[in-house]
């Protein structure tokens, strides 16, 4: 059993639980232990470990899930961890690691694809495609800035901004009939233009994670290719090796 000093326990059990986060013990997105197993960890009763919890949740440090638990958020860490063989949207990686997301959509609009983003595509010429431009924000602050474009085609009814406030992915799986299947991604340190940085609230830019990708659908075909731009001192990406 852990022992605990002069401060009044909610604050020094919250205290403690900090340091075991920063110490790696518990990770973003992962679920912190019971209030019954921290309380036998320190020495006190569970409405006291109750309490530092609440502190922490207050803090944003840790998010209550119904039915999950409590998780670290990427606010106790500050960095975003995230294996890069698995593809999924940020908005469904956002919620794995807790993070509480939020999205200002820069731009949409309909455009005649340059040569580029038509090879990328396999685009026949004179069909148009759609772009998307957004930031995504992390307690307020950007650590996302994405293009997006697909093909006017795969879209069904109205194009309308707040229909990107969430997963571009889910929007095309479930209202489009378009799913995903794998994705080929160059990945690469680059450094935003100073005006681009100042117009989405990032002045004294780090360099940013670059996942350039073309998505494919279940029939092979092309129908999205993105530019993420993750904050490189916000975000890191890992990937199992082997030897072969």
């Amino acid at each position: 059993m852990e022992t605990l000093d002069h401060k009044p326990l909610p604050a020094r059990v919250r205290d403690r639980i900090w340091e075991l986060i920063q110490q790696g013990h518990y990770r973003t997105g992962e679920q912190l232990p019971s209030e019954q197993s921290l309380a036998a960890r320190f020495g006190v009763s569970r409405a006291t470990v109750r309490e530092a919890l609440k502190i922490l949740e207050e803090e944003g440090l840790i998010l209550c899930r119904h039915g999950v638990g409590r998780l670290v958020t990427a606010g106790a860490s500050g960095i975003l961890s995230e294996a890069i063989t698995n593809l999924k949207s940020v908005t469904e990686m956002a919620g794995e690691l807790a993070i509480p997301l939020s999205t200002q959509v820069l731009a949409l609009r309909e455009e005649l694809p340059d040569d580029v983003v038509r090879t990328r595509l396999n685009l026949q010429p004179g069909m148009g495609v759609v772009v998307l431009e957004r930031v995504r924000l992390a307690h307020s602050e950007p650590v996302i800035y994405s293009i997006d474009i697909f093909p006017r085609a795969i879209v069904v009814g109205e194009l309308r901004a707040e229909m990107f406030a969430g997963s571009l992915l889910a929007v095309m799986e479930g209202e489009w009939e378009t799913r995903l299947a794998y994705s080929r991604a160059i990945i690469s340190a680059v450094l935003l233009d100073p005006e681009l940085s100042q117009q989405i609230g990032v002045p004294d830019s780090p360099p940013w994670i670059l996942l350039e990708q073309i998505n494919y659908d279940t029939r092979d075909r092309p129908v999205l290719y993105s530019k993420d731009y993750h904050r490189g001192d916000k975000f890191q990406f890992h990937v199992l090796r082997r030897r072969r």
